[in-house]
Formats: C-alpha cells, structure tokens, sequence
C-alpha cells in the first residue's frame, strides 16, 4: 500500500513537470537538513519579569545585559485598515516594562511616529498617560488619565482595549485586565464601548459573532510599497472536537471576501488533515504541495506557526503530501528557527 502511494505521488510528480515545464533540479531545489539538530522554538513569547509586593502592587523588573540598552517586545498597534496587529518592536530597558509598552502604543509617542511612516498607528488617545498600575493573582489593573476617553468611535474603543489587553496578557503574570480612568471603574468609554469589567484576550478583530468557539487565524496584507504584515482574525465555530482543523481550514480556504488580506498559501496548494500526536501536529497537503520551492515553503511555515500558537499543546509540527514525508516526496527544505510574532518593526 505505501509503495502504491509512493508511485502514485511521483507519478503526479511527473505530471506537473511536464506541465509546468520546471526542471527536476527546480523542484527539487533545497538545503539538507540535520533533522536531528533542528531546534522548535516557535512559541517564544514575550518575557514577563514582573514581580509582585504583598499589597498587589507590582515591582517590575528587567533582565539587563550589558552589551545593549533595548528589550524586544510586543506591542499592539492599528493598521491602515483599522485591524489590530501585534507588532514586534524594541524599547529602551527602563523600570516598569509594562507601563512602558503601553505608552509605546500612544499617539504622539516616539515608536508611534516612528510606525505611523508604514500606516501602523497607535490605538490610544495622544496624551494618554498610566496613572498607576497593580498585578494580583493574574489580574492587572492599569489606571489611565482621562485623555483616554479622546476617543473618536466605539469602534476605535474597541481596537483600543483590544490592543491594551492583548499586550499585557503578553506577559505572563497577567491573565486579565481592568481599566480604570483617573482612579474611578466606568461603565463605558466616551462612546460607549463598556469597560465596567476586567477583559481577557479574547476575540481580536472578530469576524461574526462573539458566542461560540472563537479561533484565530493569520492571514496577510498585500505588499504595495510598504512590506505586507500580518493579521490576526477570529472566527467562530461551532465546538469541534478537532479545533486545528478548522483553523487550518479556514487558513488554507482563503480570507474572508472583501477583506484586504490573503492566505499568504503558495497558489494551488490545499489542505487535507490534521491530527495531533503527542504535542505534534501532523499537517497533510495536496499533491500541489509538490511545487514547492524553499521561499514557499518558509512562507507557509510562518503563517502555519502564528495560527498554531493558540494551542498550547501543540510544540511542533510536520508537513506531508498524501500522506507521504517532505522527505519521502523528494523535498528537502532547510529548516529556520521562528517566532510567532512576524511583524517586525525595530
């Protein structure tokens, strides 16, 4: 049976040659590499090195190295669209990491003139500042003054509490997070996005409806003159016992229509299944998979990555055609490290 389906692949293989007119050393093209060396570190995330006092109050510290001044994180900014992306930036090291990250996301700062020359903005009112900020039992509760309520739209409230929730959660101390505006627990914003409850990180640029089994998925804008970023989607579903699935249904069935993004898949290549075994997720593809060529294939594996990171018992994957190993098929790619956070702006 195996042997049939080796036949059957290279057969196929045959076939896309001679239609497509690429040379077997095309598509072949590739590095070997030293499965046994190869490191799965995808799911890095940001650091926290947050401490906390008795009373709650949060003692943050830093990991200082000698040899620079910056500490790489995570922020959270609004792009031209008006989705919320996660984006990948350096800060000076100074004491209170997290109210720093915060103030990187503010209108008017330093690194938000800086992104707003790539129509990456910030998802807080100019002026904004942090009062005061508490860690307890994984709730962290941030006290802003109140140019916070300068806000335009409750769909702008939305992205904004979004953005803030989604980078301190970064941290991994912080689990929850309630707003306060100038010591005092609001009902709503100025425009009446609520706020009179702790959120959690939940539901970014949500597609449809809130209830349900809610999964996210990456997709990518397209590259003008400005390098494309990445976007996260959520989508929800009815509760499925095989969640990967369908988030790698959705990845691979194409973005939303009239949305400006796309599935950042190589063109003609389909999904078939996924199963999970121990920690490992095991991705089958079509035979188009074939086509693949080393740029492709470091495409398709960070856009796999960012969707995967989700599943928290998920540390590694692999890739086949029909059922057949990469390395079976003929397809000998080298192997990067990668991190889920691909919007890099230092």
């Amino acid at each position: 049976m195996r042997i049939k389906k080796v036949f059957t692949i290279l057969l196929s293989f045959a076939i896309i040659i001679a239609l497509t007119g690429c040379s077997v050393l095309d598509m072949m093209a590739g590095i070997k590499n030293d499965d046994k060396e190869k490191a799965f570190d995808y799911f890095a995330i940001l650091e926290d090195n947050t401490d906390e006092t008795d009373d709650g109050k949060a003692v943050e510290t830093i990991s200082t190295n000698s040899d620079a001044n910056t500490k790489d994180i995570i922020a959270y900014y609004k792009d031209v669209n008006g989705f919320v992306i996660p984006v990948n930036t350096d800060i000076e090291l100074e004491e209170g990491i997290a109210k720093a990250v915060i103030r990187q996301m503010v209108v008017g700062s330093a690194k938000e003139k800086q992104l707003a020359k790539m129509d990456i903005h910030g998802t807080i009112p100019e002026g904004t500042d942090i009062i005061g900020m508490s860690i307890k039992d994984g709730l962290c509760v941030v006290d802003f003054n109140k140019n916070i309520l300068n806000t335009a739209s409750y769909e702008d409230e939305n992205a904004m509490v979004t953005a803030i929730s989604y980078a301190l959660t970064e941290f991994d101390t912080i689990n929850t997070v309630e707003i306060r505006v100038e010591g005092k627990i609001l009902d709503t914003l100025s425009n009446g996005y609520p706020i009179n409850a702790a959120f959690e990180r939940e539901n970014i640029n949500l597609i449809g409806s809130a209830d349900g089994a809610n999964y996210t998925v990456f997709y990518k804008t397209a590259e003008t003159e400005i390098e494309g970023h990445y976007v996260p989607m959520t989508f929800s579903a009815e509760k499925v016992d095989n969640p990967v699935k369908v988030v790698l249904e959705k990845l691979f069935g194409g973005a939303p229509a009239d949305m400006p993004v796309q599935n950042d898949i190589p063109f003609g290549i389909s999904f078939n299944d996924v199963n999970v075994t121990n920690g490992v997720a095991k991705i089958d593809l079509s035979v188009d998979a074939l086509k693949l060529k080393q740029e492709d294939y470091d495409e398709l594996k960070k856009i796999v990555v960012l969707c995967l990171q989700q599943f928290k018992d998920i540390s590694d994957f692999d890739f086949s055609i029909e059922g057949i190993s990469f390395e079976e098929a003929g397809l000998i790619f080298t192997d990067s490290e990668v991190t889920a956070v691909f919007n890099d702006f230092k």
